[in-house]
């Protein structure tokens, strides 16, 4: 029968990559973690670690495992937290999880202006993939989750779905930049860097492509927005990206139009299942739309005109944003 000092060991050594290491984590003995070690392979029947060249390196079954564990570790964690505010009487606390397109800039800006609201209360935001993001909402380690679309509706809330629209960027001295909206046939034999093939925006981005029977010279992909950015401020290629990101780079190395065809970015929020909305979950999420709407798409079906963004300066500045000013 597994035993919580085995799973406590087991971590140890995970966080570590070494017995010893693990040992004085743990205040034990090297020996006491090996034994452990042992009797939890053992208990699950298969190995957990093999011994290389620079420490222990995880078995594919040690690192399944270490996922449920810390899974474990994180609600003793949010007991320990919840005494501590209780002890310190501060104000209240959230937990938000989320896709990375936001985490870059959008939530930390949305989080300082609730924060300047709320004084003292504590605010945990983690970067996780969207499917990964609404199984820990639905453990209700997280109290509110942003998700992008189709996910699944069991075991949580989800949100209306909300929709931005992608948008094109380029090298500050690229010939494209003298133009303030740019079509796809302007992307026609150009070098472009693609998202990660098993991703929505990428399905939909090819598929724009594809209708419109205009090939690229797809060189390059990565999978996250931020990196993509980084190698177009470079002159690697263009791209098109969902908005959020790109409005962090305006400016800083990179030039950003909007397309004349819709490419939507969609997304919503989660909840867990069960669990009463408190009220300042309720001023986080007003907080949060407030700054949404620069962002959002009012019409869905206004798809062909270039508009339906509210942006300004040739989508450099973002209302409500601070870049730029001292």
């Amino acid at each position: 029968m597994l035993s919580w000092r085995q799973i406590e060991a087991f971590r140890a050594v995970m966080l570590t990559r070494s017995m010893t290491g693990a040992a004085e984590m743990l205040a034990v003995t090297q020996p006491a973690i090996s034994r452990l070690v042992k009797d939890l392979e053992q208990e699950v029947k298969f190995t957990l670690f093999t011994r290389r060249r620079g420490g222990l390196v995880p078995s594919a079954g040690a690192m399944a495992l270490y996922a449920e564990v810390q899974h474990s570790f994180s609600g003793l964690d949010r007991i320990g937290r919840a005494a501590h505010r209780f002890r310190n009487k501060q104000a209240g606390a959230l937990r938000i999880a989320c896709f990375p397109a936001l985490t870059l800039t959008f939530l930390p800006q949305v989080i300082r202006e609730f924060a300047s609201r709320h004084d003292g209360v504590s605010i945990a935001l983690h970067t996780h993939n969207s499917p990964d993001g609404t199984d820990l909402v639905r453990a209700q380690h997280y109290d509110l989750g942003l998700t992008m679309t189709p996910t699944s509706e069991a075991g949580v809330i989800v949100g209306p779905v909300l929709r931005s629209r992608c948008v094109c960027i380029m090298p500050p001295d690229h010939e494209l930049t003298k133009k303030d909206v740019i079509s796809l046939k302007d992307f026609r034999d150009q070098p472009f860097i693609s998202l990660a093939e098993d991703t929505t925006t990428r399905f939909k981005i090819d598929s724009a492509f594809r209708a419109a029977n205009i090939e690229r010279r797809l060189e390059m992909e990565a999978r996250w927005s931020a990196v993509i950015c980084n190698m177009v401020s470079l002159g690697l290629g263009l791209s098109i990206i969902e908005p959020f990101t790109a409005s962090s780079f305006a400016g800083k190395g990179l030039e950003v139009r909007p397309i004349n065809v819709m490419i939507d970015f969609s997304f919503a929020t989660v909840m867990p299942l069960g669990k009463e909305e408190s009220p300042l979950l309720a001023e986080f999420i007003a907080c949060m739309n407030e700054r949404l709407k620069f962002y959002l798409i009012d019409d869905p079906g206004d798809l062909d005109d270039g508009g339906g963004q509210r942006l300004d300066d040739k989508f450099k500045l973002y209302p409500g944003d601070e870049r730029g000013s001292t």
